[in-house]
């Protein structure tokens, strides 16, 4: 297969890959691996679902992993389920341990390593022959029936119980499942992996809504803490991993949010690291079982010319270019160089030429434009109107002043939805910052823009001019 096929064949979604051959093992894998790490946090499009399939697909007789996916999961049903005992935001905590217990014991019953009676015992609960989908898989474990065949197998008498539901004995049923996993465990490594936990973000606007799924994402995250802790004192590898949208991370509030970071990996993708990424995925393309990822070599193989040749007289290497227009993902530069290699072929070109790279812009800038409002919609719902008025503006750059002024006559006007007319200008502007929809142009950096994508603690400055990003110019009619 010719090189610009294979590099057209690219795919966005990492779910939909052959992660074998295009996985880029990343170090902070290693982290998570051996247990110092169980938070990943990181925007779309930074590698999430790819470190998270790696977990899924990699698989040995010592090691186990399920992934607890909530993707078009009913989230009522997971609110309905509060222990009593604990306070918001903490309420969800044994709800999310006995999810994590569950999939330890499911695990333990498909390991030869775990003895045969506890093993049979175990199996019983967990059948390994269904091919249910986790959600429905999920929902059977929040049947009260369930909580009582566990305190079966725990030695605990549960079958003259007079119980009305599952959360009446969380206070018996966590510690009973602790010992079943503590008395019982091999030296195996089980990996729990949580994804897709942003699907309720969407009613985030709803003011009952977005108090129950703050406390129930808070409460996962004590949970996985509190876990980690019963186990590594006992050195015993149980191993629960989060992937959250950094956003969501960001609304989190609590307590013991400082220990988390030190738990916590945030995926963020300078330069060098883009660079050694694309120099391993093209040297897969060109041979699947290539360790070698030279990106100053590997690049210029699928480029017709090195450099682009703009308006202005301005010679940028492709590479520049491309990364101008990005928000440094891995998804960016996998859509873009995609497209390029498909345009290609379309016009009969066996390598990526310069004007190729160039005619891809508009076409990366509406696709860029579509991705942000996916993500951004959950708290403005009304975001695609937002980018159309900063484009009617005809300007990319503004005076904090005008900038909110912009946001302000808009928030007066009939387009705009009731939810966003009560967020605020400078609240609206944050949102904009953090998903790098615009930036600020500083002194220091001789006005050139920064975006929160280069710097993760970066925050608005209101004294400084504000940009917006360069992939968003054409799409906005601002190029």
């Amino acid at each position: 297969m010719a090189i610009l096929d294979e590099v057209a064949a690219w795919k966005l979604e990492a779910a939909d890959e052959d992660s074998k051959r295009y996985f880029y093992h990343i170090g902070e894998v290693r982290d998570l691996e051996n247990g110092s790490k169980s938070y990943v946090i990181g925007r779309k499009g930074t590698g999430k679902t790819a470190i998270c399939k790696y977990f899924e697909t990699t698989e040995d007789y010592n090691r186990f992993c399920i992934k607890l996916s909530f993707k078009e999961f009913p989230f009522n049903l997971l609110y309905g389920l509060e222990d009593k005992d604990y306070t918001r935001p903490s309420q969800y905590i044994s709800l999310w341990k006995y999810f994590i217990y569950n999939s330890i014991l499911k695990m333990m019953a498909t390991n030869a390593a775990v003895d045969s009676s506890t093993r049979g015992r175990l199996s019983a609960i967990y059948p390994t022959d269904s091919f249910d989908y986790m959600s429905s898989v999920i929902q059977k474990w929040t049947k009260k029936s369930m909580g009582l065949a566990i305190l079966g197998v725990s030695g605990q008498s549960a079958t003259d119980r007079q119980i009305q539901k599952l959360e009446d004995i969380w206070q018996e049923l966590i510690p009973a499942m602790e010992k079943i996993i503590t008395d019982h465990v091999d030296g195996s490594k089980y990996y729990v992996v949580f994804d897709e936990l942003d699907e309720d973000y969407r009613n985030y606007w709803e003011e009952d809504s977005r108090s129950k799924y703050i406390s129930l994402v808070t409460s996962l995250f004590k949970a996985v803490s509190n876990v980690k802790r019963v186990f590594s004192e006992r050195n015993i590898g149980i191993h629960p991993i989060v992937f959250l949208r950094d956003d969501i991370y960001e609304l989190l509030s609590d307590p013991d949010k400082n220990k988390w970071e030190d738990q916590k990996i945030s995926l963020n993708w300078k330069r060098e690291k883009i660079k050694h990424m694309l120099g391993f995925r093209i040297s897969r393309s060109f041979d699947e079982h290539s360790d070698y990822f030279n990106f100053d070599i590997m690049f210029p193989r699928i480029l017709q010319h090195k450099t682009v040749n703009l308006n202005s007289n301005r010679i940028v290497n492709v590479f520049d270019f491309i990364y101008e227009l990005t928000h440094s993902r891995p998804r960016d530069f996998v859509r873009f160089l995609r497209d390029c290699a498909k345009s290609s072929i379309e016009q009969g070109h066996k390598l990526i030429t310069s004007d190729t790279v160039r005619g891809i812009d508009s076409e990366y800038s509406n696709h860029l434009r579509q991705e942000l409002i996916n993500e951004v919609s959950g708290v403005i719902p009304d975001i695609n109107n937002i980018l159309s008025v900063i484009g009617a503006t005809h300007n990319q750059r503004f005076s904090p002043d005008k900038f909110i002024e912009l946001i302000e006559n808009y928030a007066k006007s009939n387009d705009c939805d009731n939810y966003t007319k009560n967020l605020g200008p400078l609240y609206i502007a944050k949102i904009l910052f953090h998903f790098s929809i615009i930036g600020n142009a500083p002194r220091s950096s001789g006005n050139r823009p920064v975006y929160k994508f280069q710097r993760e603690y970066l925050t608005l400055n209101n004294n400084e001019p504000i940009v917006v990003h360069r992939g968003l110019l054409r799409t906005l009619g601002l190029q």
